[in-house]
């Protein structure tokens, strides 16, 4: 009876981790920016700088690395850059004002994201600041 509980138990506890909804959170520390996060495809963090400067900074990173930046758009507020890779990969960028000096970044990579080439677009936009 015992053994029949214990396996009962370790195959529930199994089922929770299976089946909970995938997504990765990695949180790190970055010089200049607060913390970052890649969740559910999407890479988060903070840079200090205002939406339009990230815009601008974005549009440069994305034609040193090669990308085709099809749309940018900036206000007091926010922004929003789109691009595409060689591959056809869309890149959306998203710009949100938290205070006068910084603002919150979003990138997403296709559909699903790819948090490699994410993290290397936020650190060229970052050099660029």
């Amino acid at each position: 009876m015992r053994t029949s509980v214990s396996k009962c138990a370790l195959l529930s506890l199994v089922s929770v981790l299976f089946c909970t909804p995938s997504c990765v959170v990695v949180a790190a520390g970055a010089a200049g920016a607060g913390a970052v996060y890649y969740a559910k495809g999407e890479f988060s963090s903070t840079l200090e700088a205002t939406p339009a400067q990230v815009v601008k900074a974005s549009e440069s990173a994305l034609a040193d690395m090669g990308i085709s930046v099809l749309t940018s758009s900036s206000s007091g507020v926010d922004g929003k850059v789109t691009a595409r890779t060689a591959l056809d990969k869309k890149i959306a960028i998203t710009v949100e004002r938290e205070t006068d000096q910084r603002s919150k970044i979003g990138i997403r990579v296709d559909t699903f994201g790819d948090e490699e080439l994410s993290r290397q677009i936020f650190e060229k936009i970052k050099s660029k600041l």
